[in-house]
């Protein structure tokens, strides 16, 4: 097993997926090239970029989809990708639910602790692993 080399937040996902402050993007490159093992991705971070990206720079949902894939793909990333690669499409799927909203019934399905109890009835209605308390 390959040792990890730390952690990212998500400033640092958003620098080296942006490139939008070009010192900042070639420090995290350079950290990358530097790096003897993998860096840890917390879901929370993935939580983080994936709201500043639809919020504050109106990413599609598509290409926030094929940003976030492409960052999993990445080598040098260690990040819950069971998680994510089951939370995207659901995230496709229902426009009106928040991304975290789409990783929390996922995280419910696999932690084999369906159905996700809620008073969002958009939640409910759009997922059907959440169930509206009532």
């Amino acid at each position: 097993m390959v040792a990890l080399a730390g952690s990212l937040d998500a400033n640092v996902l958003l620098r080296l997926l942006l490139n939008d402050l070009p010192d900042q993007h070639q420090s995290v490159i350079k950290l990358f090239q530097n790096s003897l093992g993998r860096f840890n991705v917390s879901d929370t971070a993935i939580m983080e970029t994936v709201f500043v990206l639809e919020r504050n720079y109106s990413f599609s949902r598509s290409a926030i989809v094929e940003t976030i894939d492409g960052l999993m793909s990445l080598a040098e990333i260690n990040c819950n990708q069971s998680l994510f690669m089951k939370s995207l499409p659901i995230f496709i799927r229902n426009t009106g639910l928040s991304f975290e909203d789409c990783c929390m019934t996922v995280y419910a399905e696999l932690d084999d602790a369906k159905p996700l109890w809620t008073f969002d009835k958009k939640l409910a209605k759009q997922v059907s692993s959440a169930k509206l308390i009532v």
